[in-house]
């Protein structure tokens, strides 16, 4: 098995994409609040590109840990540090949403035993299939790619020993077949986030991360014949193709095509362009920051639209009659609450979780 390239290093332009990407998901769920259409109506497939850029990451950092010895307990809570604590934070801004929500609004109330049941199964990580509910995880829309990437990274350390090329190779196969016979019934890749749809959204999954996966221990032969990305606005070119991308939307059946030549051809190459190519020096801080708020702005970000929208409600202020400037405010709001939540609340948590988990290895 050919383990990520050593030594290994920070991705800073796959960083650079996957902020761009989330701030796209964002703009697209604020849609309503920034013009009479769809913003970026193609950003459902960045959840696709997350789990390839998650894939291909996770395989770099850990391929050789778990190599050379990491247990499956110990990634397992290494990836719960990672994602839990903001995950927790979105969660309980959708909860104090709901109850602020009946006291302003009580034409909307929502019985305390169901605003509870939704707190306990969003903290357990248990989605709600039923048809009651928009989407698996009510407290926290966007929460619901978060519950795949949890199946797929568990599974990644489950299987490693197994997970040779030719078996990443069938995996992916596999899952393609399937994400072609889901999409074409639904007639886009737009699922995985209802009770309906869920079991569409495994092969959503695990195509991207096993590829990319895939991308990330065959880099060596990559980085040969590719050499040219080392010079030039490769990486440029790349964040913008991720806007482009998302800004087209082709209608009838065209969608189910666009959408899966983006997901089997145009963002494998955007990471390996992103992972070959350098980064401008002055551009690095830049990249990195985006990289550092890209999941909290991913995971905050609807239920911060919906305690922003409540508020306007609430002070009898119309949110779709002020749009851009309403929707463009709460964007922005988004973001600085995203960079002073990893800075206050997220990195000293995880490093506080981090050294516990040290403390208690070292006992053992």
């Amino acid at each position: 098995m050919q383990s990520a390239a050593a030594p290994r290093h920070v991705y800073l332009n796959l960083d650079a994409i996957r902020g761009v990407a989330a701030i796209s998901v964002m703009l697209y769920h604020f849609s309503p609040f920034l013009a009479d259409g769809k913003v970026l109506p193609s950003s459902y497939l960045a959840v696709d590109l997350f789990f390839l850029l998650s894939g291909f990451v996770i395989a770099h950092a850990y391929d050789r840990k778990i190599e050379n010895g990491m247990g499956f307990g110990t990634f397992v809570a290494i990836r719960l540090i990672r994602l839990y604590p903001l995950y927790l934070a979105g969660t309980l801004l959708g909860f104090f949403y709901l109850l602020v929500k009946n006291r302003l609004m009580p034409g909307e109330y929502v019985p305390l035993s169901e605003i509870g049941m939704q707190l306990t199964t969003g903290m357990l990580f248990i989605p709600l299939i039923s048809d009651a509910y928009h989407t698996i995880f009510p407290l926290n829309p966007a929460s619901w790619s978060l519950f795949f990437e949890l199946i797929v990274n568990i599974a990644y350390v489950a299987v490693f020993f197994l997970l040779s090329k030719r078996v990443l190779t069938g995996l992916v196969v596999v899952s393609l077949v399937l994400l072609i016979i889901a999409s074409v019934f639904a007639g886009t890749l737009d699922f995985g986030m209802t009770g309906r749809t869920i079991i569409s959204g495994l092969p959503r999954v695990t195509f991207s991360f096993f590829l990319g996966v895939l991308l990330c221990r065959s880099m060596t032969r990559y980085q040969g014949s590719l050499g040219f990305l080392r010079r030039g606005l490769w990486v440029e070119g790349a964040i913008l193709l991720t806007l482009i991308v998302f800004a087209i939307a082709p209608a009838g059946g065209g969608r189910v095509v666009y959408d899966l030549a983006c997901i089997v051809v145009i963002f494998p190459v955007m990471v390996v362009t992103g992972a070959i190519a350098p980064t401008m020096p002055r551009l690095a801080g830049f990249y990195g920051w985006l990289g550092r708020i890209s999941y909290p702005i991913y995971i905050i970000h609807t239920p911060m639209l919906m305690i922003i929208a409540g508020a306007g409600k609430a002070v009898s202020i119309d949110p779709f009659a002020h749009h851009p400037w309403f929707g463009i405010v709460m964007a922005g709001s988004v973001i600085v609450i995203a960079d002073i939540a990893t800075r206050l609340y997220d990195e000293p948590v995880r490093r506080f979780l981090q050294r516990l988990m040290q403390r208690r290895r070292a006992v053992a």
